[in-house]
């Protein structure tokens, strides 16, 4: 299978695992990497989503809601971590991942929270867009345009990995 057909056949698994925790649970946090490019693996990248996720899951309980079931998912999307959460606001829980997604470090990480009806989008909360890893402008715009290097936009992914790790692990 090539990159891109993994790239899609992971994305498919993913949504696949979404609906399946749908079934009994109101909200699913998923946590994975805006990694630039094939392929979707890059040193770190476990580690981060897992202190993301950890972080989401215990501002979740401070809410009072409880974490229900926890997944981790390693395909051709990348790594990913999914949660799921029953009776919780779930633009309080897309609020609490865009507190992370906005630090300095956050272009990296991507906290996607999804309901029956949908995804819970940052435009729709803020609106705002997510920021280019290079020069802050709408990555969207960045990606079509294809503004950057492919290089360019690695080296400065892995930078602001490195920097997200150092925080989160002290």
């Amino acid at each position: 299978m090539k990159g891109l057909e993994r790239l899609l056949s992971g994305r498919d698994q993913r949504a696949l695992l979404q609906g399946h925790i749908l079934r009994d649970l109101d909200v699913v946090v998923q946590v994975s990497l805006n990694i630039p490019g094939l392929p979707k693996a890059m040193t770190g990248d476990r580690e981060l989503v897992s202190l993301i996720l950890e972080r989401i899951c215990s501002a979740s309980i401070l809410t009072g809601s409880r974490p229900r079931i926890l997944f981790f998912l390693d395909n051709g999307a990348g790594f990913a971590g999914m949660t799921g959460i029953k009776d919780v606001d779930p633009a309080l829980v897309k609020r609490l991942g865009m507190g992370l997604e906005d630090r300095e470090w956050g272009p990296v990480v991507d906290v996607d929270v999804i309901t029956r009806n949908g995804a819970i989008h940052r435009k729709r909360l803020t609106g705002e867009e997510r920021p280019c890893l290079l020069c802050g402008m709408p990555a969207k715009d960045c990606a079509r345009s294809r503004r950057h290097g492919f290089l360019d936009l690695r080296g400065a992914f892995q930078k602001l990995l490195i920097g997200a790790l150092e925080e989160l692990r002290g």
